[in-house]
């Protein structure tokens, strides 16, 4: 039988369509995941290691936080080499990277009670982080650090202009720093560091005043231990007992008197020695010396 050409099937090809619609989907999230990881690495800044004596509860994943910004997180924790130190690999932000200077401090932040005050309280119900403090400025960068076993005088090392004095004792007793140093039971100064002097025969307690109180200390100007309780018997007068506070008998403090001839200014750094107690003729001192720009209370 002829098949007229007319009459001849015909194969029709239909083009299946390439793209479907549901590709967008995992499309989409490996352009999110893509983003999400190249802001990760652009944010990245380097890595520092920080030896501490101990590791006081750190862990990896800590932050590293200055002024309440997080600018890194905790790395790694190992062991040094000497066994007798703690490091810890951390990774800056690119916001944190410029604080990685050499002089930078770094600290624990841990739970601290003291009758001075009550700190780190946060870390009790929140993690745990490392505080930084930069170092001076123009100060090159740095990648290896030793960090503090306690938390520095921030107020002392943030303020240059805060008047200095180093007072020398035959032990330190109870003074610690933060221990405040009075005047007319008026605290205006603390206790910044305390060392050895370097032949070991006294101590070296190094102390810092605010500076609109630093024209009372003169050159006659006397120093002493305001801490403890000091008693004098008399065959007439009795028994007399005299005790400061009792934050400054437990915590220890610091208390001096200048004298009505005040003698002549000192300049920051003037060494002085600190007496275990003072004469009743000091309490009685009585100089006039102008303060100016003194912080009123509201």
């Amino acid at each position: 039988m002829t098949i007229a050409p007319d009459n001849i099937p015909t194969a029709r090809v239909v083009r299946r369509r390439r793209f479907n619609p549901a590709w967008l989907v995992p499309l989409l999230v490996l352009a999110v995941v893509a983003a999400v990881a190249w802001q990760g690495y652009e944010s990245r800044g380097p890595r520092i290691t920080i030896r501490f004596k101990n590791a006081d509860g750190a862990r990896v994943g800590d932050a590293i936080v200055y002024r309440g910004l997080r600018v890194g997180s905790v790395r790694e924790l190992s062991l040094a080499p000497d066994r007798n130190h703690i490091i810890v690999t951390a990774e800056l932000t690119q916001d944190g990277a410029p604080l990685a200077t050499q002089g930078a401090l770094f600290w624990i932040i841990r739970p601290e009670v003291s009758l001075e005050r009550i700190s780190g309280l946060d870390t009790l119900v929140g993690p745990q982080y490392i505080a930084l403090l930069p170092g001076p400025p123009e100060s090159p960068l740095a990648t290896t650090f030793d960090g503090l076993p306690t938390p520095p005088v921030l107020g002392a090392l943030s303020q240059e202009d805060n008047f200095q004095i180093v007072l020398k004792a035959p032990r330190l007793g109870t003074l610690s720093v933060g221990s405040p140093v009075s005047y007319r039971d008026i605290p205006v100064g603390r206790v910044v560091h305390t060392e050895l002097a370097p032949d070991a025969t006294t101590v070296l307690i190094h102390a810092t005043i605010d500076p609109v109180y630093a024209p009372l200390i003169r050159q006659r100007t006397r120093f002493w231990n305001a801490s403890g309780i000091s008693a004098d018997f008399g065959l007439f007068a009795g028994l007399s007992v005299r005790a400061d506070s009792l934050e400054s008998v437990l915590s220890g403090a610091i208390a001096f008197a200048t004298p009505d001839r005040t003698g002549d200014e000192i300049q920051s750094g003037h060494t002085f020695t600190l007496e275990p107690d003072a004469p009743d003729s000091w309490l009685k001192w009585d100089p006039s010396i102008p303060l100016s720009l003194v912080p009123l209370d509201d």
